[in-house]
């Protein structure tokens, strides 16, 4: 696991660990009281886990997880705090939207080029976020994109990919 975050102090601790590696799993754990406990667990429990519409902490973008995040850990420390552990498949993790709702921003990656005209907004990855009047990408021209988190480890590859094709296409300095 890679990135480390651990704001706050006392009772109210966190630590969220995130993979490096879309295979493995991020974990958040902190203190918290046994009613909200009871509650994380009760919304975990289900066939599709929970999930996490806007997780913000120092040092760290506000990520977003649209699923299966589930209750892994339950510590009862003996003065009467208890430690949690949720962790998430890391390949559903991406950049928390700004909208009030929350969630993940998701954008995808058209299989086929997109054009000057196309007024879609694009990402380094290659992805784009459709609008409804494009005519590339909208509701009637009903293009095929591969989905993905936007942030996320799915999307850093890709840009990385990207990044290093350019590079090795333009000619030495």
């Amino acid at each position: 696991m890679a990135a480390k975050a651990r704001p706050g102090s006392g009772s109210t601790a966190r630590c969220l660990l995130l993979a490096n590696d879309a295979q493995d799993e991020d974990q958040l754990t902190g203190w918290t009281t046994e009613d909200d406990a009871d509650t994380l667990a009760k919304l975990t429990a289900g066939e599709f886990g929970a999930s996490l519409r806007r997780l913000t902490v120092p040092g760290a973008a506000p990520l977003a997880v649209p699923g299966e995040v589930r209750l892994i850990d339950l510590f009862r420390n003996g003065s009467g705090g208890l430690k949690v552990t949720l962790a998430w498949p890391a390949a559903l993790r991406g950049a928390a939207s700004d909208s009030q709702a929350g969630g993940v921003v998701r954008h995808g990656l058209a299989y086929a080029g997109s054009g000057e005209a196309c007024p879609c907004k694009r990402h380094a990855c290659g992805g784009v976020v459709p609008v409804s009047w494009c005519a590339e990408h909208g509701a009637s021209a009903e293009p095929v994109l591969e989905w993905h988190p936007g942030g996320g480890i799915r999307c850093a590859h890709l840009a990385r990919s990207r990044s290093a094709a350019a590079a090795s296409a333009s000619p030495g300095v």
